[in-house]
């Protein structure tokens, strides 16, 4: 009985989204690259307000290589579903649920440099069957037919601590992730090498970046040069703060730069994601408590260089 309530709790926020859907008018769909939307410059701006920025609270937006999906999460009732709009004969479609999310809490989406893989975190039962237990990383492939398959979970990368959000993949293969010790505990970042085929075991990033407070959403460059993430530690601008560490020639990292306040607010942002052609980051700013993604020109990570 506890168990077919849960499901049904589960459905409630779906029902909502695909009612959501289909009061959308077809007329406003959008053609034309990122969704139609006119390029940001050095000033964060909103992305695709109406479309996928809207009073509902949204939260990490991801595209495909080829630029032809593009995938977020929307929180309802403490629930997370994974969304998609799709490109359709050059014109994009509505947003709908993801082919593989829609039941249980499903979050954080990255997709692979070669487009073959959907990473993200779920809570999802590892064994197919009864209740979600805490969050691990999961992915999904793309089929010769251009569908999603079904979930796979990476056992490897969820060994360590209770909750695992927030994956992302260098050119070599490495991981970097957060792993959260116990439900409510502040995030650490997490990195696990890809040897022979198989992952190392996950190893915490030094105390600069994963210190005692809150260190979560690495976003790492494709070539390991630089590395965003949100924290709430002290000296931000708000709730949580994005800052970017650059690698040395050592292999450490830089003391974290605060990213300012043309990227932070008083309100908490994260979920930094580059674009697939680097020329956009994408974030989250969640003021109020209602999420909506913002996206800017990745120029304005050069302002941070040590070099400049």
């Amino acid at each position: 009985m506890k168990r077919a309530c849960m499901n049904i709790l589960y459905l409630i926020p779906i029902v909502f989204l695909l009612t959501h859907c289909t009061e959308q008018d077809d007329a406003d769909l959008a053609m034309g690259e990122y969704l139609g939307q006119t390029p940001p410059g050095l000033i964060p701006e909103k992305f695709a307000p109406g479309l996928v920025s809207t009073e509902e609270n949204e939260l990490n937006c991801v595209f495909t290589p080829d630029g032809s999906e593009c995938f977020f999460a929307v929180w309802q009732a403490g629930v997370n579903t994974l969304m998609t709009i799709k490109k359709v004969n050059g014109q994009w479609t509505q947003r709908s649920v993801a082919s593989f999310s829609g039941v249980y809490s499903d979050v954080d989406p990255y997709i692979s440099s070669d487009g073959k893989r959907l990473y993200f975190s779920s809570k999802r039962p590892v064994q197919g069957s009864g209740e979600s237990k805490d969050s691990d990383i999961w992915f999904v492939e793309k089929s010769s037919d251009n569908e999603w398959s079904n979930p796979t979970h990476l056992e490897t990368l969820n060994s360590e601590g209770k909750d695992d959000y927030y994956t992302s993949i260098t050119q070599d293969g490495t991981v970097y992730y957060s792993i959260f010790e116990t439900h409510g505990s502040p995030g650490d970042i997490y990195r696990s090498r890809l040897v022979d085929g198989a992952y190392t075991r996950p190893e915490r990033l030094e105390y600069s970046i994963s210190t005692d407070f809150n260190d979560h959403d690495p976003f790492t460059a494709p070539d390991e040069s630089y590395l965003i993430f949100t924290s709430d530690r002290p000296g931000g601008f708000g709730g949580a703060d994005l800052y970017i560490s650059f690698k040395k020639h050592d292999g450490t990292w830089t003391e974290p730069k605060n990213m300012g306040e043309k990227i932070n607010s008083e309100a908490y942002d994260f979920t930094p994601m580059l674009s697939p052609d680097g020329q956009y980051l994408f974030f989250t700013k969640n003021p109020g408590g209602n999420g909506d993604i913002y996206w800017v020109s990745s120029k304005i990570i050069d302002a941070y260089r040590p070099d400049h």
